[in-house]
């Protein structure tokens, strides 16, 4: 009698076999993280509807409140440009068109856009209600899985956008802002999760695509040379601090501080790179910049500053071209309608 055939019947499965013991502790995963949010906004006009209309879809009359655009501007099913003259803009899609009617007491305007193009795309509504000889206009974007900081940064940003039109249309002047002495900040979203989006694009291979990337790396204090465009020119962008996962409260999320130089800057930018979770699987990677006092009080923006928003917007597709071999298929697209 051989050694197996001695041992007990329930002791005889062969070894190869799965066991029914599983281990002790298992691996929880998350099974979904999605979330959604709205911010509205609103003003009354001291002018009748059809003035506030042709104010906020008159391509001219937009320019001289909100942004540069052009004729596709507010044409349904159309898509267009708001052009804000400093390398940043956003890139709109035309949904609803609803003009003053017959009753001449409502109009609807309604796109979706993405910020530089690449970053999330958000649902913004314009309502314009007449009210006797005055018009009570109302802004409500929502978004799906935007920054985390999304509420504040939009919240507080369309108040002024609304009393500009205001102004415009009681005054007639051109009372859009000059370029801003912050940005550009550039987003893209990721469909892999944040720490797997993080050790990819951190890599050196990796930079070497979607950065372009000539010599050093993304540790700290050791310059990274990089080409900002076709016939423009490099920077160099040197990490002065590298926070890794699980770090630094409250987010335990990766990110650095950097500093960029160019020749013939009377001075360095400050920079912000930086990846948060959005729905289950994806994460958002960020950029900011800030410093552009170092140029003085212009009329314009410097051109390198639409250079460098430029430079942002492509890299970040390459990057996203990258990582995409790591992901399932796309899901659809779950913002609220």
């Amino acid at each position: 009698m051989t050694a197996v055939e001695s041992l007990p019947d329930d002791l005889t499965v062969p070894l190869m076999e799965p066991s029914p013991f599983p281990p002790f502790r298992s691996s929880a995963q998350p099974v979904a993280h999605d979330r959604w949010e709205r911010v509205v906004a609103s003003v009354t006009v001291p002018a009748d509807l059809d003035a506030a209309w042709t104010a906020l879809t008159d391509p001219d009359r937009v320019g001289k409140w909100f942004a540069r655009t052009g004729a596709t501007w507010a044409r349904e099913g159309e898509r267009s440009m708001l052009d804000f003259r400093d390398g940043e803009f956003f890139w709109c899609h035309t949904d609803v068109v609803e003009p003053p009617g017959a009753d001449g007491h409502s109009a609807r305007l309604g796109y979706r856009w993405r910020w530089v193009g690449v970053g999330p795309a958000t649902r913004v509504t314009w309502q314009l209600t007449a009210m006797g000889a005055a018009t009570t206009v109302t802004v409500t974007e929502i978004s799906s899985n935007g920054p985390s900081d999304w509420r504040s940064w939009n919240g507080t940003g369309w108040p002024g956008i609304l009393d500009q039109l205001s102004d415009h249309v009681q005054t007639g002047r051109d009372v859009r802002w000059t370029w801003r002495r912050m940005g550009p900040y550039v987003q893209t979203e990721l469909p892999v999760p944040a720490y797997e989006a993080w050790a990819a694009l951190t890599a050196v291979p990796a930079l070497q695509y979607w950065t372009g990337r000539t010599s050093g790396s993304l540790n700290v204090d050791d310059p990274m040379t990089f080409v900002i465009g076709d016939a423009s020119g490099s920077c160099v962008l040197t990490v002065t601090e590298h926070i890794e996962a699980g770090q630094r409260f409250p987010s335990y999320l990766p990110s650095l501080h950097f500093r960029l130089d160019r020749g013939g800057w009377p001075d360095q930018l400050s920079g912000h790179l930086w990846i948060e979770p959005t729905h289950l699987g994806g994460s958002l990677l960020q950029v900011f910049h800030y410093g552009w006092e170092m140029f003085g009080s212009t009329e314009t923006a410097p051109h390198d500053r639409t250079l460098l928003t430029q430079f942002w917007a492509a890299a970040f597709d390459r990057l996203g071209n990258l990582v995409r071999r790591m992901s399932p298929p796309d899901m659809p697209d779950g913002m609220p309608g």
